[in-house]
């Protein structure tokens, strides 16, 4: 029927509103589902993206300590104001860090719309921002002088800023030390609170409702990093094992992470997390990580490069052997000291790197939320023999996790396929685990339900708490959400510092030879032996040929200054030892070998179906 133009006209009009409606509807329901897409893929909180930066002048006044604590609070409310819309700027602390201030110049190349908007002394900015109403005032601390090492729980802590730092975020103020007070007030700030005699205990019962319940810092009284983040996400800072650290952990939100670093016993710390699904990050000497986030729930980091099963020669039937790189976990060295900082001679900067096949764990799902500038240039700077696996999606045990909750596997396959969806954006596929008891019931069950989550997973290599090459290269087998099984390859050997006397541990030269006579005395069944080499990341060695195999340890105390070794060059130096029937191969191909010697046609069927997916993201 011909339709004339009054009814084409509400027709028209009918239609224009329909559109209008559906317009409105996406403006309201796009950026939730937004947001639900970002919180599927982290578990890092958010951070708004500002419109400029300003830099804080990196030499800061006397006292030094007391400054550098204030700066933390001053970066923390510039980035509390910008995530609550009431100003447009954050503050980037100055350093003398090469790869940090690399970070930066990156951030500004990858947002060029942000507006640098100039250099300032501490005692400027805190002028600025409160004339600006973002800080209302100061909370006073006394500054921890107990003895000990840091990180240690050492006696008689005063952990006042601590709570100084968990207020700083609720009542808009900058944390002062009782040595500076003085000047606080000649620049017209007020006392909002008095932290000095208070309780993290009291602090927590007194203000836990208000307290982001997604994230918990813990950090060292005598350390300033990180707290800008604390502060600017309202959260909870404490230390050490005293009240109120357990009920704090039995609070938060699970699975959420955990700022900085408790110290302590490192097995009791990561149990506590870990049985109420919790993720440590080791964060304790993270810097400008308000910055760095800004805004990464949109990023999309680079892609390491990944292996092509093609590539690997399957009439090759020599037994072969990996070696991958431990404590990948450490997210603040991957920001800081990892590829060019002060460690770098001895990490990414070891001038051998790349003469062969090497395997770095490492924390590229962390550093997606927190600083995809560190994976763009692991990515870009990684030779034919550098490959990556993720550590976990964090520190925690994956036996251990949620047991003291009812929907303890639920949790861990929340955070899994959160991993999972950020390992397949950084181009890793295989991940690491540190067990509290790698062949457990409960470790088992955690393989599954992670792989249970992804559906190209080449491989989950673990490591145990307590001797990290206890596995002695058991194989277990678990499958993907797809039915295909995956290999739970346990570390056989560990290179590891002063540990020559026990089974598969050593010095390179040690490990060495145990992997020869591995080997040798395999039945022919077991041939060819696929193992892989726990390279302890701390574990200095100094290189000395020749049979005697504990002369390559060395004293761990300033072992660098005296020309010690760690990582990469020490597994090359056992890697020297072995004769050419024993292959030196990257992680992916030992895994992809393991496959084909468990199961060829499905292996096969495998590698076609991981091909075309990696095709398709590329795409």
């Amino acid at each position: 029927m011909r339709r004339g133009p009054v009814y084409r006209l509400v027709h028209d009009d009918m239609r224009v509103r329909r559109i209008l409606r559906v317009i409105w509807l996406a403006a309201i329901f796009c950026p939730l589902l937004f947001q639900a897409a970002a919180d599927e893929a982290r578990w890092w909180p958010v951070q708004a993206m500002p419109k400029g930066l300003v830099r804080l002048d990196k030499d800061l006044p006397e006292p030094r300590a007391a400054c550098d604590m204030m700066a933390q609070s001053v970066a923390g409310l510039a980035a509390k104001a910008v995530n609550e819309g009431r100003s447009d700027e954050m503050v980037w602390v100055g350093t003398d860090n090469i790869d940090i201030e690399d970070w930066f110049a990156r951030l500004l190349k990858r947002q060029p719309q942000l507006e640098v908007r100039g250099t300032f002394a501490l005692w400027d900015l805190v002028d600025r921002y409160a004339g600006k109403g973002i800080i209302k005032g100061y909370i006073l601390y006394r500054y921890d002088h107990s003895k000990g090492a840091l990180s240690e729980h050492r006696p008689a802590m005063d952990c006042s800023v601590n709570v100084a730092t968990s207020l700083a975020g609720l009542l808009d103020g900058i944390i002062v030390d009782e040595s500076i007070e003085a000047e606080a007030r000649r620049h017209g700030l007020k006392l909002l609170a008095d932290a000095r005699g208070k309780t993290q205990a009291w602090c927590f019962r007194t203000y836990r409702s208000q307290f982001n319940r997604h994230m918990l810092c813990t950090q060292d009284p005598q350390k300033s990093n990180v707290r800008d983040l604390a502060i600017a996400q309202k959260t909870l800072t404490v230390f050490g094992d005293a009240k109120p650290m357990a009920a704090a952990m039995a609070w938060l939100e699970p699975p959420s992470p955990v700022l900085g670093w408790n110290g302590g016993d490192e097995f009791k710390t990561t149990q506590m997390s870990s049985v109420w699904g919790h993720i440590q990050t080791s964060t304790d000497w993270g810097v400008n990580l308000p910055v760095l986030m800004a805004g990464t729930e949109r990023a999309e980091p680079a892609k390491a490069r990944a292996f092509d099963p093609r590539t690997v020669d399957w009439n090759d039937r020599r037994s072969a052997v990996s070696f991958v790189r431990s404590d990948g976990d450490n997210a603040d060295t991957f920001e800081g000291s990892f590829f060019r900082g002060q460690e770098g001679g001895t990490l990414w900067g070891e001038p051998s790197r790349g003469g062969m096949p090497f395997g770095w764990s490492c924390c590229f799902a962390h550093l997606a939320q927190l600083c995809p500038e560190a994976i763009d240039y692991a990515a870009a700077n990684q030779s034919t023999n550098d490959w990556f696996l993720e550590w976990g999606g964090g520190y925690y045990y994956p036996d251990l996790f949620g047991r003291e909750l009812t929907n303890r596997w639920e949790l861990l396959a929340q955070h899994a396929r959160r991993t999972w969806t950020l390992m397949q954006r950084t181009g890793t596929d295989i991940v690491g685990f540190n067990t509290a008891q790698f062949d457990s019931p409960d470790a088992l069950r955690a393989y599954q339900v992670f792989a249970g989550q992804a559906d190209a997973l080449l491989a989950i290599m673990v490591w145990q708490y307590d001797r990290y090459e206890a596995g002695a290269g058991t194989v277990l087998w678990v499958k993907d959400r797809n039915g295909v099984e995956v290999p739970v390859i346990s570390a056989r050997y560990s290179i590891w510092e002063h540990t020559n006397p026990r089974p598969r541990s050593g010095t390179p030269a040690k490990v060495a030879r145990e992997i020869r006579q591995t080997v040798e005395q395999a039945p022919q069944a077991e041939l060819p032996r696929y193992d892989w080499v726990n390279v302890h990341a701390w574990s200095w060695f100094k290189k000395a040929p020749g049979a005697r195999e504990e002369a390559e340890d060395m004293p761990q105390e300033n072992a660098e200054a005296h020309g010690g070794r760690r990582s990469y060059a020490p597994a090359m130096w056992c890697a020297e030892r072995l004769p050419a029937t024993i292959r030196v191969v990257c992680p992916e191909e030992l895994a992809w070998r393991i496959r084909m010697k468990h199961d060829p046609q499905q292996t096969k069927k495998f590698s076609e179906e991981w091909r075309e997916q990696r095709e398709a993201q590329r795409r």
